[in-house]
């Protein structure tokens, strides 16, 4: 044992002393906190932390990841693992030799390159912007209630972590409820079941997570919810193309993506990355939908394209479908921050929203 791994482990039963107890890390209070050490582990990027996870539910694990994460020095560059034992057992270090010849291959946060499905889910769409800012939540959200309106089981996985607005246009609060000890029941709003960071963390607190951290939680919610059965599961992807984006799509088995963008050529520029990321990904992918794609006024009816018409070249160069256009209207906005998204209406502009749920069944059923 090095002497930095016997600091870690130091530190880490010292953190793990002033968890005893707390009802909010799922803890009991009779039970000695450090025997939920399974291993610490040298890795090639820092160290693995194998904590035992028997009688801790989602909400608990992503408490206690942050809780003991937020007291180790960064230098260590920790990533917390939990296993489920049927007793707790003893530390145990042990450093990363080489790797054999049959080791799997692994992703960006050393999680296993495997394709699992989730149960009861017949088809996930993953929805993608590369840059933040230009509607793709709004397009997520009023995309799965237009498949819900369509007859369609839906659910909405909002995995925009740093930025999670589901709850807000579902009309949604947390916290979520749990079952059998440790699965979480996805919350429902206008015929949608929704699983959220939001339900689970302050509002006016942001989310300061490193990578491993989120890639993990995010792995919890795909398969620790009790989605039930599913025909459509809508991932709203974090902005971006990131280490996150590439582990979700590496470890789901997504049917079809989505690419989100406005007209304007800087957010062009991070939408052709969006595009790339899904196709060295080998995800299929529907089409582009040009959001803000023109302003339509509510008075007279003449339509401006103050953005330009960007998309049409983007979509001719990566021979891309336009898949949906959707215009710059307050009412847009106004149902989302109301709790009540345009899609769940009867209105014209909802339509905007049910044409682009025709094109996702039809295209998916291919």
């Amino acid at each position: 044992m090095t002497e930095q791994t016997q600091q870690l482990e130091t530190l880490v039963r010292e953190r793990l002393k002033h968890t005893r107890g707390l009802e909010e890390l799922g803890l009991d209070a009779d039970a000695d906190p450090q025997d939920r050490i399974i291993a610490i582990e040298a890795t090639d990027l820092g160290y693995r932390v194998k904590i035992a996870s028997d009688g801790l539910n989602l909400n608990h694990k992503v408490a206690l990841e942050g809780f003991l994460v937020e007291g180790i020095p960064e230098d260590f560059n920790i990533s917390i693992y939990f296993k489920r034992l049927k007793q707790t057992s003893g530390i145990s270090v042990k450093s990363a030799g080489p790797a054999p010849m049959d080791k799997p291959k692994t992703g960006p946060f050393g999680f296993p390159i495997q394709k699992r499905a989730i149960p009861g889910v017949s088809k996930v769409i993953a929805v993608s912007s590369g840059k933040g800012g230009v509607g793709k939540s709004t397009v997520s959200t009023n995309l799965a209630v237009s498949l819900a309106k369509a007859g369609q089981k839906v659910g909405l996985l909002d995995a925009d972590i740093y930025g999670p607005s589901a709850p807000l246009m579902l009309g949604l609060t947390g916290p979520m409820p749990v079952i059998g000890g440790n699965r979480i029941v996805p919350l429902e709003g206008h015929g949608v079941k929704c699983v959220s960071f939001g339900f689970m963390t302050d509002e006016s607190n942001p989310v300061i997570w490193r990578g491993p951290m989120v890639a993990k939680a995010l792995k919890q919610m795909f398969y620790e919810t009790a989605w039930g059965e599913l025909d459509y599961l809508v991932i709203d992807l974090p902005p971006g193309t990131g280490d996150v984006q590439m582990t979700m799509i590496e470890q789901l088995p997504i049917h079809a993506g989505v690419i989100v963008t406005t007209p304007q050529n800087v957010a062009l520029l991070d939408a052709h990355k969006g595009l790339t990321m899904f196709q060295k990904l080998k995800v299929p992918v529907l089409g582009v939908v040009e959001n803000m794609s023109h302003f339509s006024c509510p008075k007279c009816g003449h339509e401006e394209a103050i953005f330009g018409d960007g998309v049409k070249t983007f979509s001719e160069q990566r021979d891309l479908p336009i898949i949906g256009q959707i215009p710059l209207l307050s009412k847009i906005r106004e149902a989302a921050d109301s709790g009540r998204p345009i899609a769940a209406d009867d209105g014209y502009l909802s339509s905007y929203y049910s044409d682009l749920a025709k094109i996702v069944v039809n295209q998916a059923r291919q």
